[in-house]
């Protein structure tokens, strides 16, 4: 018989196509090769409200037992409210601190964390499921290890001190403003193991959290070797368009409003290149003032056939993100030897510009500019070349054979 383990993640489904839950489905579908795996979920689908979509309970999922509980939904207001906090103490936290400062820095850290509450934050921020953490409290002795997704959410803070001695923490963690909570040092303290994604990322915990230099660790990432492309027709909307695309949540957080900002003002200068579109993929959240336009092809959420299609079509792949701790939509585009450009401000995105020696990064409107002009002209031939070296890259260094025997090694660790 398998022993049995869990991963325990905000959200879960066939419709939530990236970030830290597609990588989750994927590994919960190539561990059951070797264990019993069970997702611990909510029933929300989106993380704007955490309103529940799913049905509380368990379904089936590709083989994969998926238990889903009632989350309460999100006070905006006082959402908000602990957002301005936190971004005043992130700007004071990477002020220099000397004699001329320090008590007024003192008095601002003070001031704000007087008005603070890291627990009253995690409920705040969501999902929040008392149920959810109740089942793991109750049923822990059932299970060999948990393997937690996402640093940054209640189920992971919360969970991982009831099953602290069988815990995997899969950080997904990037230098945002709530990473530098004084809250989350219970965290990064408490875990078993910790999976990095990359480097970059682990380099980033263990200056921030020192005490994660005491818990064993090892970098894994997402595995690629097998993974399933397929492509179809075009549709009609995109017809013999030329077009760059964005795939992934449509925020200012990504740096959505910048790359819209950046492609049109490229349009404006490049009158050569007016036939160009921008199509976002995902969910938008931007306000229609900004995404409105015709050279802005929005398609809302769309499976992975339809998204594989559209990928497999554009000119390159923008990513512009400031915060990522792997990218999983840039490492398919590499391993569909389609160009990625990236903001050169984000470590991890560069790091993968760097070390396969493709693609083209950005730092302003200009390099911006200058990156799609270079794939707009690129010849055949240097596309395929520049190509086949992505995909060698990601190969490479994201096997699942080594990733799941990482895992194996780990949670047999416990």
């Amino acid at each position: 018989m398998k022993d049995k383990i869990a991963i325990v993640v905000q959200r879960y489904g066939f419709e939530i196509n990236g970030g830290a839950e597609l990588h989750a489905r994927l590994l919960a579908e190539k561990l059951s090769n070797i264990y019993d795996v069970e997702i611990i979920t909510t029933c929300a689908i989106e993380h704007e409200f955490w309103n529940n979509y799913y049905p509380e309970g368990i379904e089936m999922i590709n083989g994969i037992k998926v238990r889903r509980f009632k989350t309460l939904k999100k006070d905006v207001q006082k959402f908000e409210f602990f957002k301005r906090i936190i971004n005043n103490l992130y700007k004071y936290n990477n002020r220099k601190l000397n004699i001329v400062n320090f008590p007024y820095v003192y008095y601002k850290r003070q001031q704000n964390k007087n008005a603070f509450n890291f627990n009253q934050w995690l409920e705040v921020q969501g999902p929040f499921s008392n149920n959810l953490i109740h089942f793991i409290k109750e049923k822990k002795e059932k299970y060999k290890a948990f393997i937690f997704f996402t640093y940054l959410y209640h189920p992971s803070n919360i969970g991982i001190k009831e099953v602290a001695e069988k815990s995997i923490l899969i950080p997904t963690a990037h230098d945002e403003p709530q990473f530098y909570l004084d809250g989350y040092t219970q965290l990064f303290s408490s875990a078993k193991f910790i999976m990095y994604n990359t480097q970059i990322e682990k380099n980033l915990v263990e200056k921030v959290y020192p005490q994660s230099k005491n818990i064993k660790s090892e970098m894994a990432g997402i595995g690629f070797d097998d993974y399933d492309i397929t492509i179809s027709e075009l549709p009609t909307y995109l017809h013999q368009k030329k077009y760059f695309i964005y795939i992934g949540r449509i925020v200012e957080d990504k740096g959505c409003v910048m790359m819209i900002e950046y492609f049109n003002h490229f349009k404006k200068t490049y009158p050569e290149y007016q036939d160009m579109k921008l199509v976002l993929v995902g969910k938008n959240a931007l306000d229609k003032k900004i995404t409105q336009g015709d050279d802005i092809i929005l398609t809302g959420f769309v499976d992975d056939n339809l998204k594989n299609t559209l990928l497999a079509n554009a000119s390159a792949l923008i990513m512009p993100s400031f915060y990522e701790s792997l990218s999983l939509i840039t490492l398919e585009a590499m391993l569909m030897k389609i160009p990625v450009i990236v903001n050169k401000n984000c470590e991890v995105l560069y790091s993968h510009i760097e070390k396969s020696e493709t693609g083209k990064s950005f730092s302003n409107n200009d390099e911006f500019s200058q990156a799609l002009i270079f794939y707009i002209n690129q010849k055949k031939d240097d596309l395929v070349s520049e190509g086949n070296k992505a995909k060698d890259y990601v190969l490479k260094n994201y096997s699942w054979d080594t990733i799941i025997h990482k895992f194996n090694s780990a949670i047999k660790s416990l």
